[in-house]
């Protein structure tokens, strides 16, 4: 494999291709609910934004469950 041309591109490489962190098996998916809003905040910013899976460390198909049940919990208004 060669180099990349420039260092932007470096640097964009290497970010593209980090490693994920420890993976989390503390969350069952039967926790999961939109009217847990505990749990939830635990995926969200202070400004409620939805952290993403890199930082979290959740799978694919949990992350997609709490996405959804946070979008759900906030149309609930049990979440902001």
């Amino acid at each position: 494999m060669s180099t990349p041309k420039t260092p932007q591109r470096s640097r964009n490489f290497r970010k593209a291709n980090r490693s994920m962190p420890r993976r989390r098996l503390d969350i069952s998916t039967d926790a999961i609910d939109f009217k847990n809003p505990d749990l939830l905040k635990k995926f969200t910013t202070e400004a409620g934004k939805i952290l993403p899976r890199r930082m979290t460390g959740v799978a694919a198909h949990i992350h997609r469950k709490i996405t959804k049940e946070i979008k759900r919990s906030r149309a609930a208004l049990l979440m902001k």
